[in-house]
């Protein structure tokens, strides 16, 4: 299998071949590939890790666009986050899970306020 970009008469696509057959992707069926591949990827087993690996290298969204919403059915929010490859992600969180956030985005926030106050 083979999967690259290509410029056919100025518009952008990705070619996937498989053997002697080929499809040409634009952006909005790419897109539709790859939310139904996650999809079916929930799905299987072995699951994804519960935490992330040591050894991986993860691709960074640096800054990425975000979102936050009261979650419509139970206590909790829907966290939003854009990642500009993969699309929007979603995450309903209850409520243990954002206090838990909150204190661990709280931590680095003050070991960032620590850090600047000893360079100051």
């Amino acid at each position: 299998m083979s999967i690259e970009m290509i410029n056919e008469y100025g518009a952008q696509a990705v070619r996937v071949a498989i053997e002697e057959h080929s499809v040409l992707l634009e952006a909005p069926e790419l897109d539709a590939v790859i939310e139904r591949l996650s999809l079916l990827r929930a799905a299987m087993r072995p699951e994804i890790p519960k935490e992330p690996s040591r050894t991986h290298q993860y691709v960074i969204e640096m800054d990425p666009c975000w979102h936050t919403e009261k979650h419509p059915l139970y206590e909790g929010a829907v966290l939003f986050l854009r990642h500009s490859g993969l699309g929007w992600a979603g995450f309903a969180l209850p409520t243990h899970s954002l206090s838990t956030l909150s204190k661990a985005l709280n931590q680095h926030l003050e070991a960032l306020e620590e850090t600047h106050a000893l360079m100051n």
